[in-house]
């Protein structure tokens, strides 16, 4: 068995700087031998758990829900999200005004119009949350007033990023 003494002096010449003094009771070279091995083993242990490998094994029937999950995904082309309903008229004449109004105010944004009978519905941009289309709202209710979020089927090619 080694007893080691740890003793912190400082330097006489440098008032910021200490030493650390490793002293054994049996062997002053015997406890540096050691403890250099020691720090060695410390290393080569933490450099080999740093390139371990996690092995995930999952069950058969979780991979096949997932895959059927995936593949009904992606057969799907349209998702129930959010559109700007600009006007509901029962007159077509002022949704076909409308229109012309958005296309000279707003030339980029592209429109859908919908005749659920009495109603002409016009409906703009196509957004997956609610929280996204906040910002356009705000922006066309000031040349369309009566603009209000809706409940949409949306395609999923068409939201807007």
């Amino acid at each position: 068995m080694i007893l080691a003494l740890v003793e912190v002096v400082k330097n006489t010449n440098n008032a910021t700087e200490y030493s650390i003094l490793v002293k054994s009771s049996n062997n002053y070279l015997e406890m540096k031998y050691t403890l250099i091995v020691c720090f060695g083993f410390f290393l080569f242990g933490f450099t080999q758990s740093s390139f371990a490998q996690v092995q995930i094994i999952e069950d058969q029937e979780v991979q096949t829900t997932v895959n059927k999950y995936k593949s009904l995904h992606q057969q799907t082309t349209s998702i129930k999200g959010w559109r700007i309903q600009i006007v509901t008229t029962n007159d077509r004449r002022k949704m076909e005004s409308a229109i012309a109004k958005l296309d000279q105010k707003y030339p980029n944004l592209d429109y859908d119009w919908k005749h659920a009978s009495p109603y002409y519905q016009l409906k703009v941009g196509a957004f997956e949350e609610k929280e996204d289309l906040q910002n356009m709202l705000i922006t066309l209710k000031a040349d369309f007033p009566s603009s209000i979020p809706v409940k949409d089927e949306v395609e999923k090619a068409d939201l807007v990023k």
